[in-house]
């Protein structure tokens, strides 16, 4: 497996470092989970609307893979 698509945009995993699909123990706010750290992607979905902190966020997906290619 070496290209993913996140939000409509494909990328290379080949040069990054995989993790493990074996189950850690591992925190987050207080919770404590025991889950693998690698998963499947989700599928991508352009109708979401995405927001954060009251700002309005649009797929810009030429825009977004130039820059996760660029290296």
């Amino acid at each position: 497996m070496s290209k993913l698509l996140y939000r409509g945009v494909s990328y290379d995993t080949a040069n990054h470092e995989q993790p493990a699909a074996t189950p850690v123990e591992h925190a987050y706010r207080g919770q404590h989970f025991e889950a693998p750290l690698r998963h499947e992607a989700a599928a991508v979905d352009t109708a979401v609307d995405l927001k954060y902190r009251g700002h309005h966020y649009h797929h810009r997906r030429a825009e977004a893979e130039a820059q996760v290619n660029q290296g």
